[in-house]
């Protein structure tokens, strides 16, 4: 936590309570991550392909965009 940040939630916070995760935990070194930047009109395509080929998570706008993708 930046001193910025520690000094704003002493001003804004009475009693919180801290959450800290161990640094031994790490994301796997087999994991992969991407991102795409598609065109609006040929977003479905593409999902639909991704999905075909992979497993993966997908993070989506909204709720009604990943309606309809399903």
């Amino acid at each position: 936590m930046t001193t910025k940040v520690s000094k704003l939630q002493r001003a804004g916070l009475s009693d919180p309570t801290r959450v800290e995760i161990s640094s031994k935990y790490s994301t796997v070194s087999s994991l992969l991550q991407y991102y795409l930047f598609v065109p609006q009109v040929q977003k479905d395509v593409h999902l639909a392909n991704l999905l075909a080929q992979n497993t993966m998570i997908i993070l989506m706008r909204t709720v009604h965009d990943a309606r309809r993708s399903s």
